[in-house]
């Protein structure tokens, strides 16, 4: 099992002992600093502790508070960015060996149905403190793993998404529209499927895939919004399985599904 969450933890621990030393070095009490930042004493104890993962508005306000030009900012990103690395990579290369693919997905577009501009929009949303080059990469990236799941060699995939998620308009009007239109395109092309669910559901406790790869058993990637695992335990899977399996049999059929796509499309006008 790989944990990029464990990758997280030893980043929070390190960032903490820098921050800890600017603190201390620029003579601030945590309680003053804390007060500066609106934030409790408590929660910047469990930050310099590393218990705590920061958050980017956070990130800033101490680096502007300390007056750390930039390198509170820059020691995050630096500290995160093999880890999302090595994550990307090894995701991408299961995929490419899967024959199929199911997805629940509760927030944001499965990335593999994303466009360019609404995946731009995702990461700019989700990273505000990255450079634009780093959101660039990423962008490619997905471009990339996009590209391939329209090729005759994709697997077979089939998401299950949460109504939420087409009804919420990312970025400007119009890219949304496009993103909708791309949707509804995909799922034409055979190797696709894509249900909606409404209401509460099992799937509301976070977005995750169930990979299969050729020959070898099949294995979960599970998503939080700072972390990401894959996961192999055969008796984990089996209970991914079943979420997933009851996800699924409270979705709006693949037909309805796309007919509410199209409908939601028409309210963006011509």
């Amino acid at each position: 099992m790989w944990c990029m969450g464990q990758e997280i933890q030893e980043a929070s621990r390190r960032f903490g002992r820098e921050l800890t030393r600017l603190r201390e070095m620029s003579g601030i009490t945590q309680g003053k600093l804390a007060s500066q930042l609106g934030i409790s004493s408590s929660h910047l104890s469990n930050l310099e502790r590393g218990y705590r993962t920061p958050k980017a508005p956070v990130i800033r306000g101490l680096d502007k508070a300390l007056n750390a030009e930039g390198r509170l900012v820059r020691l995050w990103e630096d500290l995160t960015r093999s880890g999302r690395s090595a994550w990307l990579e090894e995701l991408a290369d299961i995929e490419r060996k899967a024959v199929s693919i199911v997805e629940s997905q509760t927030s944001i577009l499965p990335s593999v149905l994303q466009t360019e501009e609404y995946a731009k929009s995702v990461m700019t949303t989700l990273s505000p403190w990255a450079t634009t080059e780093e959101i660039e990469a990423s962008v490619q990236l997905r471009k990339k793993r996009t590209e391939w799941f329209t090729s005759s060699k994709t697997p077979i995939y089939w998401a299950v998404i949460d109504e939420s998620v087409i009804a919420r308009e990312v970025g400007c009007h119009d890219l949304m529209k496009a993103q909708l239109e791309h949707v509804a395109d995909l799922t034409e092309r055979g190797r696709v499927s894509l249900q909606i669910v409404r209401g509460q559901h099992p799937g509301l406790l976070g977005s995750f895939k169930i990979i299969s790869p050729d020959g070898a058993p099949d294995v979960v990637y599970a998503e939080s919004a700072h972390s990401g695992q894959i996961i192999d335990s055969p008796d984990d899977v089996r209970r991914f399985r079943l979420v997933y399996g009851a996800v699924q049999a409270a979705a709006l059929s693949p037909q309805e599904s796309k007919r509410l796509i199209m409908k939601t499309i028409e309210g963006y006008g011509a």
